[in-house]
């Protein structure tokens, strides 16, 4: 069972404030999800036979590195090239 503490918690971790009535529906919701994934949890699967990727290797893109030009959060983040995120206290 998920607690209204539990999820206040959560959403100081993520800087999130949550009213009242967002805390309530929150907190149901997550317990929702949480039944669902018990119900993933039990499914039997020694019968399934596993999927096989039919592409090959070669039917892929290449992976190459590219440039960017836009301005991702501003120069007031940018320290020696790299995209520095705010202090987490």
């Amino acid at each position: 069972m998920v607690t209204k503490e539990e999820v206040k918690h959560l959403s100081w971790l993520v800087r999130i404030d949550l009213s009242d009535d967002e805390l309530e529906r929150y907190t149901l919701q997550i317990e929702e999800i949480i039944k669902y994934l018990d119900k993933l949890d039990n499914i039997q699967l020694e019968h399934v036979k596993p999927i096989v990727a039919k592409k090959r290797l070669s039917d892929l893109r290449p992976d190459e590195p590219a440039g960017f030009e836009g301005n991702v959060l501003g120069t007031k983040y940018r320290k020696d090239g790299f995209v520095k995120g705010p202090r987490m206290v």
